[in-house]
């Protein structure tokens, strides 16, 4: 099985929200789903982890929806904190499993794999939060299943970077009981995230997580303690495949696309 991971294409129709934005995001997205769309062999499903948007409004998801148009595989989203709840849902519900609730997760399964979106979001703001009805709904889904290997979506990443800042800006609320569910799940468990804007990999309370970089601009690394907030920096862009293989082995690879 092959499985494209991206995030962050912050698309807009007419005008960026986030100023480090790059004025062609658009164009920029459209390279990375042309590229996703040609790969052979052909995927079989595309992770999209937030940030589909820059603003979230009803022409953003139209010009979204326009831009994923060429991918014949399922695609999962999740939101981040540049979407909107009604504008993502408005635009994925006749594809998306979501429920009735103010929160759009949702439960699906890609094969052997199951796959648990969480929405993160917290309106109005950049960090992100899990809240006991989340985390309730989650731990039901994870002890309905426990020996099943499982992917969660979710745009804020639990698990940290190292650079502090952006660290700071993850997920909060919830965190601390989020890890103990993920510490206590004993099948293969891979969480992917987005937000950062630098592409990376972790293995957090036994957990194999990763965060996909952005094309709509990328964070410059800076380790360093009481290091600012870094600002973007050019970097070639490439987003993951990831392999799975029938014994459960994943591999991941980094694809570039010239943007």
């Amino acid at each position: 099985m092959l499985i494209a991971h991206i995030s962050d294409f912050h698309v807009f129709a007419d005008a960026p929200e986030t100023s480090l934005v790059r004025a062609d995001a658009a164009d920029a997205a459209r390279k990375v789903i042309a590229d996703i769309a040609d790969h052979q062999p052909t995927l079989d499903a595309v992770l999209f982890t937030g940030d589909l948007t820059d603003g979230g409004s009803g022409d953003d998801y139209a010009l979204l929806k326009d831009i994923l148009a060429p991918l014949d595989m399922p695609v999962f989203v999740v939101p981040g904190n540049h979407d909107t709840r009604a504008g993502l849902r408005a635009a994925f519900q006749d594809v998306l499993p979501l429920g009735p609730g103010p929160h759009l997760n949702y439960a699906t399964q890609l094969g052997d794999l199951r796959i648990l979106a969480l929405d993160t979001l917290v309106e109005g703001h950049v960090h992100g939060a899990l809240d006991p009805a989340q985390l309730g709904w989650l731990k039901d889904n994870l002890d309905h299943a426990a020996t099943t290997p499982t992917m969660i979506l979710m745009h804020h990443p639990p698990f940290p970077s190292g650079c502090a800042p952006l660290d700071a800006m993850a997920l909060r609320d919830g965190r601390e009981a989020f890890a103990g569910l993920v510490a206590a799940y004993e099948a293969p468990l891979y969480i992917f995230a987005g937000h950062i804007h630098r592409p990376f990999q972790a293995i957090w309370h036994g957990a194999f997580c990763q965060v996909a970089g952005s094309p709509a601009f990328q964070h410059a690394l800076d380790l360093r303690p009481e290091a600012p907030e870094p600002g973007a920096v050019s970097e070639p862009y490439a987003y993951f495949i990831l392999r799975l293989d029938p014994q459960q082995t994943m591999t991941i690879h980094k694809r570039c696309v010239p943007l």
